[in-house]
């Protein structure tokens, strides 16, 4: 009996001692293909599997369980799908009189433009709904962070163009910037308390501190 559990312990014990790359490369694929298309595109996936991209010619598509079903800003010449968050909203680009991002919330399209923009281009969009890209105006190629239609320019310091290419449930934006040599890099910017926020934050200790002193007097 004892030399079994000893026999069953060392087993375990291999098992966990094995490293977390050994598990971690071994994968199941599946091709994505809109039928009847010449290419086809993935960019973007949601925790319920929900797929995005785009196909030959020009279309966007959402690939639900095995069903396609293409996506089309009304009287665009083209159309790609680029992200799509848990709740179904789908952003990406299409071209019409320039280039310009969309929102898709359940069939109904969204027009995102930033102001002063030439170009503008939806990658992402998270839980809270807030969408980053990209967008081209005189002085260059910048990141954007939407927020229910308010726009923030995301710029790397030092760097001559920003790309956002995503965001996550914690606002955290992922992208690559170019710098003078050109030398592509990545970035990952993570969102810092506005100063009223922190303000709003020290006056809530201060309270505290003080009914604190009032309760002990």
């Amino acid at each position: 009996m004892r030399y079994q559990l000893v026999k069953y312990l060392g087993l375990l014990s291999l098992l966990l001692g094995l490293s977390t790359e050994s598990w971690a490369v071994s994968y199941t694929f599946t091709t994505i293909d809109v039928p009847g298309a010449f290419s086809t595109e993935a960019f973007g996936i949601n925790d319920a599997g929900q797929i995005v991209g785009d196909f030959h010619v020009d279309h966007g598509f959402l690939y639900t369980a095995g069903t396609f079903t293409t996506i089309d800003v009304p009287g665009a010449f083209s159309t790609q799908a680029s992200g799509i968050n848990n709740a179904g909203q789908i952003v990406g680009l299409f071209g019409a009189n320039g280039f310009h991002g969309f929102l898709d919330t359940a069939g109904t399209f969204t027009t995102i433009d930033v102001p002063g923009a030439v170009l503008t281009i939806a990658h992402s969009i998270n839980a809270s709904g807030q969408i980053v890209g990209e967008f081209g105006n005189a002085t260059g190629t910048h990141g954007f962070l939407d927020i229910a239609g308010t726009f923030t320019t995301i710029d790397v310091p030092g760097a001559i163009f920003t790309q956002a290419s995503g965001i996550n449930n914690a606002g955290q934006i992922v992208g690559f910037s170019g710098d003078g040599t050109g030398a592509i890099h990545g970035f990952f910017a993570t969102p810092v308390p506005e100063p009223s926020t922190l303000l709003l934050l020290g006056s809530g200790i201060l309270v505290i501190f003080i009914r604190k002193i009032a309760v002990t007097k």
